[in-house]
C-alpha cells in the first residue's frame, strides 16, 4: 500500500503568486469592498485609502475591479447621507452634529455648499483626503441639486479611485519579482498608510 503524498498547508501567497489567502479573498469579495467603501462614506473616518491602496498594490490585476466595486460602494453611502440630511436635517442631523462639536463646521460647509458653489464644494472635498460626511450631509440639509451633487461625487471620486487604481498597477506590476508575501506587502503598506494619516490628523488638530 503506497503513502499519498502529504498536501502543504495553505499559505498566502507572494505578489507574483496566486496561491489564495486572506488579500486574496478580500480583493476578489465584490460585497466586503463595496461594504467597506460605504462604511467610510457615511459613518468610518478612517479613509478607505489605507485598506484598497495596498490590496490594489498586492493584486495590481485587480485594481481596476477594486476601483470600481470602491466607486460604486462610495455613490450608495453620498446618496444615502444626502437623503438623510434632506430629511432629517432639524431631528436628527443638527443635534448629532452638536453633541460631536462639529457646529462650526458643520454652518461653514453648509454655507458653501448653497447656490453656485455646490458642485465645486463637494468636488474637491471628495477628491481630497478629507472626511465627505459634512459634505454629503450638508448637502443635503441646505437642499442642494441632487444630480449637481450626485455629478460631483461620480466625477471626484472616480478621478481618486481610478487614478489611484493605475498607480498602484504600475506599482505593484514592477515589486512583484520581490517575491514579498502578500499578507506583508498589504499590512505594511496599510500601517504605514494609517501612520501618514495619523501624523497628518494631528497637525491638522494642532
Amino acid at each position: 500500500m503506497t503513502e499519498r503524498p502529504a498536501v502543504p498547508p495553505k499559505t498566502e501567497g507572494t505578489a507574483g503568486n496566486s496561491r489564495p489567502g486572506w488579500t486574496d479573498r478580500l480583493s476578489r469579495s465584490k460585497i466586503g469592498l463595496a461594504l467597506l467603501s460605504f462604511a467610510e462614506s457615511t459613518a468610518l473616518p478612517i479613509p478607505l485609502e489605507a485598506v484598497v491602496v495596498p490590496l490594489m498594490v498586492g493584486h495590481p490585476k485587480r485594481a481596476l475591479r477594486i476601483a470600481l466595486i470602491i466607486w460604486l460602494g462610495c455613490i450608495l453611502g453620498a446618496s444615502l447621507f444626502y437623503i438623510v440630511g434632506f430629511a432629517l436635517a432639524d431631528p436628527v442631523v443638527e443635534p448629532v452634529i452638536r453633541m460631536l462639536g462639529l457646529e462650526a463646521n458643520f454652518n461653514d460647509m453648509a454655507n458653501r455648499l448653497e447656490g453656485d458653489g455646490l458642485f465645486w464644494s463637494v468636488f474637491l472635498v471628495s477628491l481630497l483626503p478629507a472626511p465627505l460626511q459634512l459634505a454629503t450631509l450638508g448637502a443635503g440639509a441646505v437642499g442642494g441639486n441632487f444630480l449637481v451633487f450626485l455629478a460631483a461625487v461620480v466625477l471626484s471620486r472616480g478621478l481618486r479611485y481610478f487614478g489611484m487604481a493605475i498607480l498602484a498597477q504600475f506599482i505593484g506590476e514592477r515589486i512583484a519579482h520581490l517575491n514579498i508575501p502578500r499578507r506583508y506587502l498589504v499590512l505594511g503598506l496599510a500601517a504605514m498608510l494609517l501612520t501618514v494619516w495619523g501624523i497628518a490628523q494631528l497637525f491638522v488638530g494642532s
